[in-house]
């Protein structure tokens, strides 16, 4: 059922398996990776927060069980991003602290985790990128965050392509990074790579449509 993106029904199974045995971090794992999934099947903001925290909650304590267990830090760095993209503008940058935090746990755990090199380089991109009126709220939480940059977005983004097998998100990804540090030819190329491999993931399909907007940018 996961694998098929069926997260709704994987839930109750997870949900099931959870009351007949008890907690392990893995299954705890499972559980906050379907609650995450389905923050895309829901239409209202409040359910989309219940799944977000619900997320959340399940991921903290699979890393309370076992924090050494690379894919529980894994799991929650998404389940806080995903969260934090339904907060206001100073509880995000709260949590992206979080979010960068638990991220170097797993890829220093565990450098084959292919989605923890990702999500590090959605956080350089996403601080490197702020607003300037965002930028004053984040300073406020992180001090002076010079570290947060597009070179280290891309270096982030080549490790998780190099880490994993071929995926949408991280040829995109690294496409638009590329873009915003100007190197445009490889950029596109990257992007046309994403667009090129099957669509397989949950949001597989909204990455490429914002791979080809960028596209469409730069052809102007």
């Amino acid at each position: 059922l996961d694998a098929r993106n069926e997260n709704a029904a994987a839930l109750e199974v997870y949900l099931a398996a959870l009351r007949e045995d008890g907690e392990s971090a893995e299954l705890l794992r499972r559980i906050a990776k379907q609650h995450s999934q389905l923050i895309v099947d829901v239409r209202s903001r409040s359910e989309k927060k219940m799944h977000a925290l619900e997320s959340v909650r399940f991921a903290e304590r699979a890393v309370e069980l076992d924090p050494d267990n690379a894919a529980a830090r894994l799991s929650l760095a998404v389940c806080l991003g995903r969260l934090a993209e339904l907060e206001s503008p100073g509880r995000r940058i709260e949590l992206a602290r979080r979010v960068r935090k638990e991220a170097e746990a797993a890829a220093r755990l565990d450098p084959a985790q292919d989605y923890a090199w990702h999500v590090l380089g959605r956080w350089h991109f996403e601080m490197a990128t702020l607003n300037p009126a965002l930028r004053v709220v984040a300073e406020s939480v992180f001090g002076k965050f010079a570290d947060a940059t597009i070179d280290d977005a891309v270096k982030n983004f080549r490790k998780a392509i190099a880490a994993g097998p071929p995926r949408v998100v991280h040829h995109i990804e690294l496409g638009r990074a590329l873009l915003v540090a100007g190197e445009t030819r490889e950029g596109a190329e990257q992007i046309r790579k994403g667009l090129s491999l099957p669509s397989a993931e949950k949001e597989d399909d909204a990455t490429k449509a914002r791979g080809r907007a960028a596209l469409r940018e730069l052809e102007g």
